[in-house]
């Protein structure tokens, strides 16, 4: 069965899901998804948000645990030298960014939102299948690569400051965003200041595209830049949704902030 999944089975996947990538983000163009601030009843029931995320994110986290534990059951026992010491780093950042999505993240959210199930069986789909591309790719597929040597490589070192950077906007956004909200039981929508929003109006999105670039460079694989074209193709049209609805919301105290949507200067 580990022949099957990691042969070339899982090379005509990563073109599937290519392919596929190009197809959401045309259909979020026209379609948008009905959750936080875009949130309506049409999308089914619906459950607290942060329920949703912790359902939606926790699975990726728990497989890439799994495959990790059992590529490591694979050899043992291990000496210094034998042991997968890069695959391990790459890794743990990894399940760094899950562990913060899935566990703290719903803790400290706010108001008592809610969302549609399909939206949450939808993440939880795409979740399982990330985490067989990039655990793939990792423990199955591409162990050789990373050797000793890579955690001194240029795209190992330049990966790692991307990544770092993307991580930072990405939790110092969410921390604005969260701040805005008096208590648990505020469930108004505020308009953000400060930081990257004086420039980006999602840069809580602009970080996390900027994060997987890094995790895509760093890792060097196919499967990290098939994973960043997930990224781009399911939040570049989410921002757009939010930029709108914030036009909606706000009017022109909006408009004279002259934001771009989540690409400094660009879009």
């Amino acid at each position: 069965m580990i022949d099957f999944l990691f042969g070339p089975f899982y090379f005509y996947f990563l073109l599937g899901m290519t392919i596929l990538s190009a197809v959401v983000f045309t259909i979020l163009q026209f379609v948008t998804p009905a959750y936080g601030l875009t949130f309506n009843n049409r999308w089914g029931i619906s459950i607290r948000s942060n329920w949703g995320w912790f359902l939606m994110e926790s699975p990726v986290f728990l497989l890439m645990l799994a495959f990790y534990v059992n590529y490591l059951h694979g050899g043992f026992p291990f000496t210094i030298d034998s042991f997968p010491w890069t695959a391990t780093v790459i890794f743990a950042f990894f399940q760094l960014h899950y562990l913060q999505r899935s566990y703290v993240f719903p803790s400290k959210m706010k108001g008592t939102s809610k969302m549609p199930l399909s939206i949450i069986f939808s993440g939880f789909f795409f979740n399982m299948t990330n985490a067989y591309m990039q655990g793939g790719w990792l423990f199955y597929v591409a162990p050789e690569q990373y050797t000793l040597q890579w955690l001194w490589s240029p795209q190992f070192i330049v990966g790692t400051l991307v990544f770092f950077l993307g991580m930072v906007i990405n939790m110092r956004a969410d921390i604005v965003i969260r701040a805005l909200r008096k208590d648990k039981f505020d469930n108004n929508y505020y308009l953000p200041y400060g930081k990257f929003f004086n420039k980006v109006n999602s840069a809580n999105y602009f970080g996390e595209i900027i994060e997987w670039t890094g995790f895509a460079i760093l890792s060097w694989s196919v499967a990290g830049s098939v994973f960043l074209l997930w990224t781009v193709a399911n939040l570049v049209p989410r921002a757009k949704a939010v930029y709108e609805r914030y036009e909606q919301l706000f009017g022109d105290e909006f408009k004279q902030q002259k934001r771009y949507k989540v690409f400094p200067y660009l879009y």
